[in-house]
């Protein structure tokens, strides 16, 4: 062997020698490419870091008072203004976000921000972004922010619903105490836990994982090995290590599906309403001034959307997400074995008629302050009166009496009918609304406000 390493020919067994230790050094590499890393380098793009500014006012507490609530004490501001002046404080919170649709839409946890005055995003490149609040839902602790990119985002895919299984390896993403794309990798280890909060149910499925989920990791994704979006972080087990928990991605399809909406989003429709049915997407309430072939059939199937297959009212209304007025829609429906296209125009919608929402839905009668007689300091303040209450109707049976003060319908402050309208136009029949009434009295030439609130169902 030393002959031919030294001979002339010598130089091909070295050659030979550099190429086999390259080719394993090339094969290490190789192999330490594992599903996980695969998975990280496709969805870290897709994660962003959240920071929240809230201002905090301090409040001065009378201890002869023992108990005055909040919209007693809007009022008593509001009517007599005879209150210290607020001092505030500023708080930082952090938090992490997932994006779902290049257009810079992203999904939080509601408490991540929740009551924030400033919203700002920082994405993966380094980019930061000031963001606006578009919907949440504080029992699911979930949230819909915007921000308007530069230039189209990179997206997270979605898992299926049922597509999780325990044992398997999931990925959390996050931002933890402010370390920014912070990587944990655990399993599975439990689907369909139940969260309590005080002794009440609030979820029955919820993902359990051992992968790390810190302070600040809130609103990140959970993933399986093919970075698809199985869950959002939301907590730790304090009393233990290595227990986290996530809301399932049903979860946030669900809340999705209604959250981007063109209806709340835009005020715009195609003409036509969708519901998710058993099999998928059905045409529902056609307008009737659409003209003909330029509507589907009441009862059709809904199956693409300018060539893509959508199947939920998520992916339904995020492939109309860059449409505007004016502009079309490609739609492929089914009925029975024959399929069909057409062409839809976004449209806007009318002004929802809120005094016609609230009888019809409510069974109320309501007036503006300034349109009826009153005391003096009621006028120009917020909220409506209650003139009527229709018989046989719900809000009789929960108390609800003419002369009282409507402020507020489900998470909306009425200070007009145009408001009533915004609150109740996506109200179904059979939902529940919850209303804030307000008594005002006068005693001794004081005005005193009580306040209560009363949940009825849609339309009974």
């Amino acid at each position: 062997m030393r002959d031919v390493v030294q001979s002339p020919n010598g130089r091909g067994a070295w050659i030979l020698v550099l190429w086999l230790l390259s080719w394993g050094l090339a094969s290490a590499g190789v192999n330490r490419r594992t599903p996980v890393v695969a998975a990280v380098e496709k969805a870290l793009p897709c994660v962003v870091n959240i920071g929240t500014e809230r201002l905090v006012q301090v409040q001065y507490a009378d201890p002869q008072q023992r108990f005055r609530g909040d919209l007693f004490d809007q009022f008593f501001r509001d009517f007599f203004a005879q209150h210290m002046s607020p001092q505030y404080q500023l708080s930082h919170s952090l938090g992490s976000g997932v994006i779902i649709d290049p257009l810079g839409y992203i999904l939080t946890n509601f408490h991540v921000i929740e009551r924030a005055s400033r919203i700002q995003v920082k994405l993966a490149d380094g980019t930061s972004c000031e963001a606006a609040f578009l919907a949440g839902d504080p029992i699911n602790d979930l949230a819909l922010i915007k921000i308007e990119p530069r230039a189209p985002l990179q997206a997270i895919v979605f898992a299926r619903d049922d597509d999780t299984m325990l044992g398997e390896t999931v990925i959390a993403l996050g931002n933890p105490f402010g370390l920014e794309q912070t990587v944990t990798v655990g399993v599975l280890s439990a689907k369909n836990r139940e969260a309590r909060y005080g002794g009440e149910v609030l979820y029955k499925d919820i993902l359990q994982t051992d992968a790390a989920v810190n302070p600040g990791s809130s609103g990140g994704p959970l993933l399986n090995q093919d970075a698809e979006l199985v869950g959002i972080n939301v907590a730790i087990y304090q009393a233990a290590q290595n227990i986290g928990f996530a809301l399932p991605v049903k979860r946030a399809r669900e809340l999705l599906g209604h959250w981007l909406s063109p209806r709340l989003l835009k005020k715009q429709w195609l003409g036509f309403d969708v519901e998710s049915r058993a099999g998928g997407l059905q045409v529902t309430q056609v307008a009737q001034a659409l003209p003909r072939g330029a509507a589907p059939a009441e009862g059709d199937a809904l199956v693409a959307v300018n060539g893509q297959p959508v199947a939920t009212l998520f992916d339904y209304h995020r492939a109309l997400l860059p449409l505007t007025t004016g502009q079309v829609a490609r739609l492929t429906l089914r009925r029975g074995a024959d399929t069909r296209e057409l062409v839809a125009r976004m449209l806007s919608l009318p002004q929802p008629d809120g005094s016609k929402l609230a009888l019809d839905l409510l069974g109320l009668t309501l007036k503006p302050l300034g349109e009826i007689q009153g005391p003096p300091a009621l006028q120009g303040r917020p909220g409506l009166v209650i003139t009527a209450v229709a018989e046989n109707r719900v809000a009789v049976k929960a108390g609800v009496q003419p002369g009282l003060l409507l402020v507020r319908i489900n998470n909306v402050d009425v200070t007009s009918l145009a408001d009533v309208g915004v609150a109740l136009e996506n109200i179904r029949r059979g939902e529940p609304v919850n209303l804030v009434v307000v008594q005002l009295s006068e005693q001794g030439g004081l005005l005193i406000a009580q306040s209560a609130a009363v949940k009825l169902p849609a339309g009974d």
